[in-house]
């Protein structure tokens, strides 16, 4: 016991880790780099979380034909066929159009496209698209 108090009482002044005596008194909180550091982190968070929330919208273009289910878009290299969900959009069948939405697959399994919005019509379809087409009979 005698020995703990000994080495108590000899023992000079500690210091705390910030430097040196009561000179940095007025430094409370954190850094402005801390500050830089934090704001860029929640930024990038907040980025990442947008990004992967906000559902993307595709973009195609083809031509709008009619057929008995409703209107069709062949695309523009002929390579596939959506069934249009127009949400009261007005399209006009034998148009070459750009549409603006999302890729969807029916309950039967084909390609349906949701429409959000009409991004430009270019007029006329210049060929036949193979959905209009009649068939062999």
């Amino acid at each position: 016991m005698l020995l703990i108090t000994c080495v108590c009482l000899t023992s000079g002044r500690t210091v705390a880790q910030q430097g040196g005596g009561f000179s940095n008194l007025g430094n409370i909180g954190p850094s402005k780099a801390e500050v830089v550091g934090a704001i860029v982190g929640a930024a990038a968070v907040i980025g990442l979380v947008v990004y992967l929330v906000v559902p993307k919208q595709k973009t195609i273009e083809g031509c709008v034909v009619s057929q008995e289910d409703g209107l069709r878009l062949t695309t523009s290299k002929g390579e596939r066929t959506y069934r249009l969900q127009t949400n009261k959009i007005e399209l006009q069948p034998g148009r070459r159009v750009a549409l603006k939405g999302k890729k969807a697959k029916g309950k039967s399994g084909a390609h349906e496209f949701v429409v959000r919005k009409l991004v430009k019509d270019d007029g006329a379809c210049t060929e036949p698209s193979p959905a209009a087409a009649p068939g062999p009979s």
